[in-house]
């Protein structure tokens, strides 16, 4: 059997998604939800382990650790994970060595790592066995119903879990399929007739609905309805374009709506002939949108009056906190003042537009529910001496220990400038200490700490850069983590004192900083090199690029840039062009979501003669990045040799 896992947490829908998770591994689960609770069931179910979040109502993680420990033999012996939604600090880390803790998490952990973690402390591999599997059952797996778990709960956890993979929902005869990738919303299918694209434009008032029936009647052999109402020039590209990705929208946003539905979310799937979401929106804003669209207000209502004696506070989690969050001023102003929780009866009675923003917000993971009349330990009060005097003294220094404040988010247009801005953040911060890297002075009080944190996390947030390669989402991630890091070590006056006089810095997990440098040095290269290629220093971005190779060689965009180059550096080199085409085959398996990889492929196709296969893969390079206009003017000269060929009498006979 693959054992018993005891998971904790306050947040009741994260612990059902690990809970369906284990399952689905064959593991059996039990969940608590508070310090006493989680000790009741270790002793009640008597796990095989615990996954154990530090933050905690009635008795914070180290607490329940601590008293695990003195427990008689052989539960004293039982292996604990930590989950900390802070970042990790040296007096967390030696803290969790001294009560043997098994490992030390930082939230948002992916649900990969999760569960290898799982496997690791249990002595089973990774993934699951066939007996396993076959004891899990036919209906095993991260699955459920709405009613247990919302759609918008559903997905702000599967963007913390950094899910990569296909969600399938059902409702009735509704069918949609949902492609993820690092928690991100990617692209969406849908069984529903009314959603294709003609009936969207019909709805839109951009086309008639006679319109419609005469681009149905002369689509054939798997042509495209947007390439169909191109060619009729009712609309432009451009057009069809803005209308594919509203369209797409309009899909997700839809689910919101339904009253009941079910859930299955498949690990590592893939989705064929889907409409491709933007990644320039997270997913707090998509939740945001669909819950100010479409979902019911008597089903937000109903939420709030279940939960009313909780109360309504910021996120403790950084990343959940600076998430990219659309909000008006006079939103942002009420968000703001929840550094101090209230309780969320508060709100009941306020206007329908601010119940759906404090539900959405609630949803994402932005405001958290905290325990009826007292809030949620800070990783302040974890740490506290357990002296009367240290804690009478932590008690009237709580006040000053707030959480920093949700700041409006200023969302830059994804440019190569966030990627450089960050690789010039990661370089700056090597060697620094917490004052060097919140650019503050040793005497800053509170206030300018606060101000300092929210600034650099707002620049840093991984929200910033989904739209990104991989290297620059692990750099993201490390200079995140950095600054969290920094706030963490300050804004405690105790920990801060220490740091003063032991100068102590942080430890780093020496292969996750060995990773962190060369995606920076990896990224930097590919920088100069993609340089080179615009000046055509074919030569000197051949160079580059190969260095970003060796540095990072899982790296599709990568293998992608350095094919192409080695074709434009040895035009008439027929061994080259294949070396080329290797590359480009390659960046397309590692990066199949990404457009330049086929855009290559397919001007690689046209330099050795193969015009349908180049054609084929411009199409899909476009249909991954309907703005791609380097895939659209390839298609038009295929498509004017095409029409020029043909002459007159078939241009004719087409009328």
């Amino acid at each position: 059997m693959g054992g018993t896992v005891l998971c904790v947490d306050n947040d009741r829908n994260l612990c059902e998604i690990l809970a369906k998770a284990l399952r689905s591994e064959g593991y059996r689960v039990a969940t608590a939800h508070d310090g006493d609770a989680a000790l009741e069931a270790v002793e009640r179910v008597k796990p095989d382990l615990v996954l154990l979040d530090l933050m905690l109502p009635k008795r914070d993680g180290f607490a329940v650790l601590e008293a695990v420990r003195r427990l008689p033999p052989p539960r004293a012996d039982l292996p604990v994970v930590l989950i900390s939604g802070c970042s990790p600090t040296p007096e967390y880390t030696r803290r969790a060595e001294t009560l043997r803790a098994a490992a030390l998490l930082r939230k948002p952990v992916s649900l990969e790592n999760l569960l290898a973690a799982v496997a690791r402390e249990l002595g089973q591999s990774p993934g699951r066995a066939p007996a396993r599997a076959a004891a899990a059952g036919a209906d095993a797996g991260l699955a459920g119903s709405f009613d247990q778990l919302s759609f918008a709960a559903l997905l702000h956890h599967l963007h913390g879990l950094r899910a990569t993979g296909v969600l399938h929902l059902s409702s009735e005869r509704k069918r949609k399929w949902l492609r993820l990738r690092d928690g991100y919303p990617i692209a969406v299918r849908s069984n529903l007739v009314n959603e294709c694209l003609g009936n969207h434009l019909v709805r839109a008032g951009r086309i008639t609905a006679s319109v419609l029936a005469e681009s149905r009647r002369r689509m054939k052999g798997g042509q495209l309805q947007g390439e169909i109402l191109v060619a009729m020039d009712l609309l432009s590209e451009d057009e069809i374009a803005t209308a594919l990705r509203a369209q797409a929208e309009e899909k997700l946003f839809e689910i919101f709506g339904w009253p009941s539905g079910s859930f299955r979310f498949e690990v590592g799937g893939h989705l064929q002939r889907a409409n491709d979401l933007s990644l320039e929106r997270s997913p707090a804003n998509l939740i945001l949108e669909g819950v100010r669209s479409r979902l019911p207000i008597e089903r937000i209502d109903a939420h709030l009056a279940a939960h009313s004696h909780y109360m309504l506070g910021l996120a403790e989690s950084p990343f959940y906190r600076f998430q990219d969050v659309d909000l008006d001023p006079a939103e942002l102003k009420l968000v703001k003042k929840l550094d101090r929780p209230r309780r969320l009866a508060e709100f009941i009675g306020a206007d329908e537009s601010l119940r759906r923003t404090m539900y959405a917000l609630i949803a994402a993971g932005t405001l958290e529910l905290r325990g009826e009349g007292a809030a949620i330990p800070k990783a302040e009060k974890i740490l506290a001496p357990r002296s009367a005097v240290a804690a009478r003294a932590a008690k009237r220094a709580e006040p000053s220990a707030k959480v920093a404040p949700l700041r409006e988010v200023v969302r830059p247009a994804p440019t190569d400038a966030t990627s450089a801005d960050l690789a010039a953040l990661a370089q700056r911060f090597r060697g620094q200490t917490p004052f060097q890297i919140l650019d503050i002075t040793e005497t800053a009080d509170e206030q300018q700490i606060q101000d300092a944190y929210g600034k650099l996390c707002e620049r840093t947030h991984p929200d910033r850069v989904s739209h990104a390669n991989a290297a620059v989402k692990v750099l993201a991630a490390e200079v995140f983590a950095t600054v969290a890091n920094a706030y963490e070590t300050l804004v405690d006056p105790r920990r801060r004192q220490s740091y003063l006089l032991d100068a102590r810095k942080a430890d780093r997990d020496a292969a996750e900083r060995e990773v962190g440098r060369r995606a920076l040095d990896a990224q930097m290269q590919f920088q100069q090199g993609d340089a080179a290629l615009r000046a055509r220093d074919y030569s000197a971005a051949l160079r580059c690029f190969g260095r970003a190779l060796e540095l990072y060689p899982e790296e599709g965009e990568y293998h992608a840039h350095y094919g192409w180059t080695l074709h434009l550096a040895h035009p008439s080199d027929l061994a080259m062009a294949s070396e080329a085409i290797e590359h480009v085959q390659r960046a397309i398996k590692l990066a199949p979501d990404q457009e330049k990889p086929y855009l290559f492929m397919g001007r690689l196709c046209k330099a050795i003669g193969r015009p349908g296969a180049a054609e084929k893969m411009f199409a899909r390079a476009l249909k991954i990045q309907p703005e791609c206009l380097d895939a659209l003017r390839e298609l038009r000269l295929i498509n004017m040799r095409r029409e020029k060929g043909k002459g007159l009498i078939g241009r004719l006979l087409r009328r």
